[in-house]
């Protein structure tokens, strides 16, 4: 994939559009919001576009260090990498593009004002030969009048887009909102977060234009971001097999969406193990059982939680083995919890895919997200079957929500081959 396309289905164009082309050179935005409403995911989204445009980015941070701010930098990256399905050497060149094109320089705990921004771009242009044609502000006190007017003034001196990121609560207005080409003001909305144009070219917005995006990558909500005639095809359904337990819940939707889209099915299953899915069945003999053996005092250790001997738990997870281990990719529902693992005993599927480095997803269902595990962290996305051989497990506690999105990673997957 060609660094066009990846801009061209960036979430960016939508924004650009509704802010009448996006920030000129000269000219001075802001996006505004509560904390943690995702003011600074959205700069970096701004951020990333130009760097796809080879532009130069300077990011000046007023609240978290330089290596937060890479960090950041590659979370959302891998967000939009996720939906555009860009891998290996594509990949690896925009992050390099990346690196080359941006500079991150950090001013905390102190006052930070618009002659301090433009000793810094002085700094980067006459010592690092480095001169931005954009620059990121994270954390610029919007309130003060006389520095938004220096802002605004530097902007044009500079002949460079200046975007920053306030902290307004209670709906507080900001400093001399007449110096503001544009405002976006960000608010949580139910489970996402409306984007409100109120200033556009200088003036304020004809209209109130509301986009609704994900709260964890700031990408427009929903799975409509993920393009399906342009993104790569996947396996016929024929030709794949899905490896799973069969029981009650995420394994029997699974499995069920399986025989529709005429998926072939691999249930692994043990004496005294409730199965509900017949097809593809597979009884596991002792043998077979012990090639997945593993110590539960290390389960327990992998997934920060105790397993006891002498309970069917041992079984449950040997037959986890065989299902992940015939697999490229994984798919798992359930919830992710804070230190990374997965609940129950489903867990063990979830970290046997991140000792093998399988393609690894988990449709989290408290926060009803697919979730891409990076090989670091876990990333929101957009999940999609790409191997013919995958693994479909999870919880018996499905949720609505969760057999919902299990039922779309199959249309999504291969509806477009049956609608062929």
């Amino acid at each position: 994939m060609s660094y066009a396309e990846l801009f061209e289905r960036s979430p960016m164009r939508i924004f650009e559009r509704s802010t009448n082309g996006g920030l000129a050179n000269g000219q001075l935005g802001a996006i505004i919001g509560r904390a943690g409403v995702g003011k600074s995911a959205l700069l970096v989204h701004v951020a990333l576009d130009r760097l796809f445009r080879d532009q130069k980015v300077l990011h000046v941070s007023l609240r978290e260090g330089a290596e937060h701010v890479r960090t950041f930098y590659s979370e959302i990256f891998e967000g939009i990498a996720r939906v555009s399905r860009l891998k290996g050497p594509d990949r690896d060149r925009a992050l390099v593009k990346i690196e080359k094109g941006r500079l991150v320089q950090c001013y905390l705990d102190r006052g930070f004002g618009a002659a301090d921004l433009d000793k810094a771009i002085s700094f980067t242009a006459d010592v690092m030969h480095f001169v931005p044609d954009l620059v990121v502000v994270d954390g610029f006190d919007t309130s003060n009048e006389a520095e938004v007017n220096g802002l605004a003034a530097l902007a044009k001196a500079r002949n460079v887009s200046i975007w920053t990121s306030a902290r307004v609560d209670g709906g507080a207005a900001i400093g001399n909102e007449s110096a503001w080409d544009t405002l976006i003001r960000l608010d949580p909305v139910d489970t996402v977060i409306e984007l409100k144009v109120e200033r556009a070219g200088g003036a304020a917005a004809a209209e109130a234009m509301g986009l609704q995006l994900d709260p964890s990558t700031m990408l427009l909500s929903g799975e409509d971001t993920w393009d399906a005639a342009s993104a790569p095809p996947s396996p016929k359904p024929t030709d794949c097999t899905v490896y799973s337990g069969g029981a009650p819940g995420a394994e029997a939707v699974f499995g069920e969406a399986a025989e529709r889209f005429g998926v072939t099915e691999m249930n692994f299953t043990f004496d005294g193990h409730k199965q509900v899915r017949e097809r593809g069945r597979h009884m596991l003999a002792e043998r077979e059982l012990a090639a997945g053996d593993v110590s539960l005092v290390y389960v327990s250790k992998r997934l920060n939680r105790t397993y006891s001997e002498g309970t069917m738990i041992r079984r449950v997870l040997q037959s986890l083995w065989h299902q992940v281990s015939r697999a490229q990719q994984v798919f798992v529902v359930g919830t992710i919890l804070d230190d990374g693992t997965v609940t129950g005993g489903t867990g063990w599927s979830v970290e046997l895919a991140r000792m093998w480095h399988k393609d690894l997803w988990v449709y989290d269902q408290e926060k009803e997200s697919w979730f891409h595990w990076t090989g670091e962290r876990w990333v929101a996305g957009v999940a999609v079957i790409e191997s013919p051989h995958f693994c479909g497990t999870g919880t018996r506690y499905l949720t609505e929500a969760g057999a919902r999105a299990v039922n779309a990673l199959y249309e999504r997957s291969f509806g477009p081959h049956i609608a062929g």
